[in-house]
């Protein structure tokens, strides 16, 4: 069994989930790598102040733009919607 204090946990999880430290993840192929880890985001079509998978991917992918997400979901065909 692992032990670990709170504040270790807490700092796995942040890594785990790319939102410690410097971008993991750049460009497109880094939204692949991503997915893959994560191995699903949530795609939500509605857009208050961006769509949810965006949002995610944006705080998580250097450089990644609205339309990295649409290129491999609708022309590469490298994730599914």
């Amino acid at each position: 069994m692992i032990q670990l204090t709170k504040r270790q946990a807490r700092q796995f999880l942040l890594l785990k989930h790319g939102l410690l430290g410097e971008y993991k993840f750049s460009g497109k192929q880094g939204v692949l790598d991503f997915v893959r880890q994560a191995s699903c985001i949530q795609f939500d079509p509605i857009d208050v102040c961006g769509k949810n998978a965006e949002v995610v991917l944006q705080s998580r992918i250097k450089g990644f733009t609205k339309g990295m997400l649409a290129e491999l979901l609708y022309e590469d065909r490298s994730l599914v919607d």
